[in-house]
């Protein structure tokens, strides 16, 4: 891949933490019973990222709006299916060299564009 790994892994973690979900704490004195849970980041700022995270995405994992499922964004929390693909995103580039090697396709690549035009 020539993509600046270390950059774009720690672009999705950034997401991940922004999307983290969690249950905000009662305020003193108040107890509530709520299954509701909240992203840790702003929506601006989880916005922004995920501008950016896309781009990593449809780089990284090209099908992945159709591949990784949606049905939990409306249920769930929104940004679900950027999170399950931005971890198989995070997966696939940190492990990709060794996948490569152990599934026999890390044979060097060549162009076809400076090549004599009979070859």
């Amino acid at each position: 891949m020539s993509i600046d790994i270390p950059w774009a892994r720690t672009e999705l973690a950034q997401f991940l933490k922004l999307t983290e979900l969690y249950r905000q704490p009662d305020p003193p004195g108040v107890v509530s019973i709520s299954s509701h849970l909240s992203n840790r980041g702003k929506q601006s700022e989880i916005v922004a990222s995920a501008q950016v995270v896309e781009q990593i995405l449809d780089r990284v994992l090209p099908r992945w709006r159709t591949k990784v499922p949606a049905d939990h964004n409306k249920s769930v929390n929104r940004w679900y299916q950027h999170r399950e693909a931005a971890q198989r995103a995070d997966a696939a580039l940190q492990r990709d060299a060794e996948v490569r090697d152990r599934l026999g396709d890390d044979a060097p690549q060549l162009s076809a564009a400076p090549m004599h035009p009979w070859v």
